[in-house]
């Protein structure tokens, strides 16, 4: 069967990367298209058949126009559209790019499902029709959190929705590693969001700093993403202030590998915190979106996230305190 896989794939985001790993080891049996923002990255690093999604901007209507996209689109069977937190509004304009791409499948009469997202959240009236229309035409779909399968039904879905974990959860779920941890080490995501950047700096760095002073301790600041929502232009300011290293994983395997060594992380990125679950390595999470914070719903962990909107330093001081007695009493 040829198969279409759409989203947002080769914008070097690690975690978004996994997802599609994860999709391709599935339907290693059949022949693939992803349609990506980069297909110039996927046909070079993935050695796959790649085709540009169909553009909702000048600049990618000016590069990529349409011909291409529907060529592929018009060759395929069936499309997947996911994983990943696509149709949400904080950014409306991602409501937008996703359900023009699934106009597109519509318009050619291609059953599609949608796979493994979180949806949400929906603040607008845009983002709440957008995302109703994309989802009532789908053949099938799987959410990765009762937050979003509840959400759909607010919006008045009424297909059956599956609840499943994120794919990478069952890729690279291994024994754990007997790696010993080195002290000291903390492994550090940070991200842009919003209005709340500078709110986030100013935490990070305050509590950054009063830990040096007070412990031996080194930084690796992770960078999960270099296009759009790049963090390095917040990482790279960070380590000439708190001094540290920077860390832009090959891929998922390789932040895991990296984590495994740490004795704490603290992150933001959603991918960043799965990697931590994984190799069992005690995390801050900051939450930034309902979909991190669904994540350690009715977990341990739940106790030690930090919601964005009350991030301080002394939030973080409270939190690393609480878990390092958490974490010696287990071991």
């Amino acid at each position: 069967m040829k198969i279409a896989i759409i989203g947002n794939y080769g914008a070097t985001n690690v975690g978004d990367e996994a997802i599609l790993e994860c999709l391709l080891k599935t339907l290693a049996s059949h022949h693939v298209t992803v349609f990506s923002a980069q297909p110039e990255s996927i046909k070079t690093t993935k050695k796959l058949k790649s085709a540009p999604l169909f553009p909702l901007g000048f600049r990618s209507f000016f590069k990529y126009r349409f011909t291409t996209s529907k060529q592929a689109l018009k060759s395929v069977d069936v499309a997947i559209v996911g994983g990943g937190g696509l149709f949400q509004d904080d950014r409306l304009y991602a409501c937008f790019l996703w359900a023009w791409q699934v106009f597109w499948l519509r318009r050619f009469k291609k059953p599609y499902f949608i796979h493994a997202t979180g949806v949400g959240p929906l603040k607008t009236s845009w983002g709440k029709r957008l995302t109703r229309w994309a989802y009532s035409g789908a053949k099938g779909i799987t959410v990765r959190d009762d937050a979003s399968k509840e959400l759909l039904s607010e919006l008045g879905i009424k297909k059956e929705v599956h609840v499943t974990a994120d794919p990478v959860f069952a890729l690279f779920d291994k024994e754990a590693s007997h790696t010993k941890r080195e002290s000291g080490l903390y492994l550090i995501s940070v991200r842009p969001w919003l209005n709340r950047t500078g709110d986030i700096i100013k935490a990070f760095e305050s509590f950054l700093l009063d830990l040096k002073k007070k412990k031996q301790v080194k930084f690796q600041f992770v960078c999960m993403q270099q296009v759009k929502e790049d963090d390095l232009a917040m990482i790279k300011p960070r380590i000439e202030r708190v001094g540290g290293f920077l860390l832009i994983p090959k891929d998922f395997e390789d932040l895991m590998g990296q984590l495994e060594k740490a004795e704490f992380a603290i992150g933001m990125r959603y991918h960043f915190m799965i990697a931590a679950i994984l190799t069992k390595t005690p995390l801050i999470p900051v939450s930034y979106s309902p979909k991190t914070t669904s994540l350690f719903q009715g977990s341990p962990m739940a106790s030690h996230l930090i919601r964005v909107d009350e991030l301080t330093s002394d939030r973080l001081k409270t939190a690393l305190k609480e878990l390092s007695v958490s974490y010696n009493n287990v071991m």
